[in-house]
């Protein structure tokens, strides 16, 4: 059995749909009764993937802090205290992390220095040293995914969910200092792909693993591939402070999938679009 943690997540329900024995935990449901897990712990064994990770917008209103931190950090620690304290052996973890905790790097390797530069991807930095210990301690074997820039499913608040709403419902499209910074995009079903082998292969996988493409592409580039095959948008210029490069060291994910089989984003928008 397979707990997803994060009901209302994207990727939760895309792992839902292709994964087999697996069951969708919401955060309210941990809330309001921790031992509800246990009905889905029957064999003793489960894998667990952590998705309870918050909407940064949320961290707008200063009112929503408390909850923001709970949910993001407590929840992780409440978790699995409880499954260890209830004997539940814990056979694979996944914690979905994100490239944004190593924050301006141009070429973002697993092994490379932390720079964390808002609040959510420091929280999230504490979930992968709560995680660390924890795992450590207990003799878990786990995988802190850092996912990279991710867009597919029900995605609406990626720049390529924006690209592709601009194109089919006529909007314009605001886009940030020119789409000239360098991103590193991934598909939702490369992801799950890459969450089904770490899960269902039993070889031990690296603690620390960056999801993404390994392929970095600029905003303005993607816009002027799809301008050349004939997909035409207008576009609105921003200028905002914004990391300027972030793309992933694919190395050791190469040596778990082919990573030149992952799709390819502007591949995908001219599929969506034509």
């Amino acid at each position: 059995m397979t707990l997803i943690i994060g009901k209302r997540s994207n990727l939760s329900k895309k792992i839902f749909e292709q994964f087999d024995d697996c069951v969708l935990i919401s955060s309210s449901e941990i809330d309001n009764n921790l031992e509800s897990i246990l009905k889905y712990c029957n064999s003793g064994v489960v894998n667990i993937i952590l998705n309870n990770f918050q909407a940064s917008v949320l961290l707008n209103d200063d009112n929503d802090f408390d909850d923001y931190i709970i949910k993001s950090l407590l929840n992780t620690s409440r978790i699995l205290s409880f499954l260890i304290n209830n004997n539940i052996v814990i056979n694979k973890l996944i914690y979905t992390s994100s490239s944004s905790v190593y924050g301006n790097n141009k070429f973002c390797s697993e092994n490379d220095q932390v720079k964390p530069m808002s609040l959510q991807a420091a929280l999230k930095i504490s979930n992968e040293e709560l995680i660390k210990r924890i795992c450590a301690k207990n003799q878990i074997n786990y995988t802190i995914a850092r996912v990279f820039n991710m867009y597919g499913g029900d995605d609406k608040f990626s720049v390529i969910s924006k690209i592709k709403d601009s194109c089919l419902n006529k909007k314009t499209l605001n886009i940030i200092n020119g789409g000239r910074a360098i991103r590193d995009y991934i598909n939702i079903d490369d992801v799950v792909y890459i969450y089904k082998v770490l899960i269902y292969n039993r070889t031990k996988y690296p603690t620390i693993l960056n999801v993404a493409s390994g392929n970095g592409k600029r905003v303005i580039d993607i816009i002027n591939s799809l301008k050349s095959r004939g997909v035409v948008m207008d576009i609105n210029n921003i200028q905002r402070d914004e990391i300027k490069a972030s793309v992933a060291d694919v190395t050791l994910l190469g040596e778990i999938v082919d990573t030149e089989k992952l799709l390819d984003v502007k591949n995908f928008l001219f599929n969506k679009l034509s």
